[in-house]
């Protein structure tokens, strides 16, 4: 338990007290010299949970990230204190469902990882990208209704 607010506390502060490249301005107004690295980004991210995302200035993903991955620390740790508990007492068949339970849990813990550091070596990669309305520099409108995309859909009949 005492572990658990640990990381908590810890991942607070990565996200609300802490700037990547050290300055003191809003994440609102990022420097435009600044990208982050997509490798490092990966990196931080597989060492600490979370710690990926905030470097790439995505706070909110960060607390879902490291909530998820905190989430599944515990779990793992909680099946394997019950699996030891059953089996010292002689209870097999409990014994058995929580190794079961904890090896599942270690496997999802594995998926959430992954998960994260390539979230967060997207995000690095993406940093800075125009996400404006303006998709296209041409004044016209072209396609289907002027959206400016185009289905074609066809078959191929024997």
């Amino acid at each position: 338990m005492y572990c658990s607010r640990f990381i908590t506390v810890i991942l607070f502060l990565f996200v609300f007290g802490f700037r990547p490249d050290g300055s003191a301005e809003s994440a609102e107004n990022p420097d435009p010299e600044w990208r982050p690295s997509p490798t490092g980004a990966a990196l931080r991210s597989l060492a600490f949970p979370g710690w990926g995302q905030v470097y790439a200035r995505q706070p909110l993903k960060a607390v879902i990230y490291g909530g998820i991955e905190q989430g599944f620390i515990y779990s793992i740790y909680h099946r394997h204190k019950l699996y030891n508990y059953y089996s010292m007492c002689g209870n097999e068949d409990l014994a058995d469902f929580y190794r079961n339970d904890r090896n599942r849990m270690g496997w999802y813990l594995a998926a959430a990882v992954i998960l994260s550091v390539m979230d967060a070596f997207v995000d690095a990669h993406l940093y800075g990208f125009d996400i404006s309305e303006k998709l296209s520099s041409s004044g016209g409108k072209t396609g289907f209704l002027g959206s400016g995309v185009n289905l074609v859909i066809s078959w191929i009949t024997p």
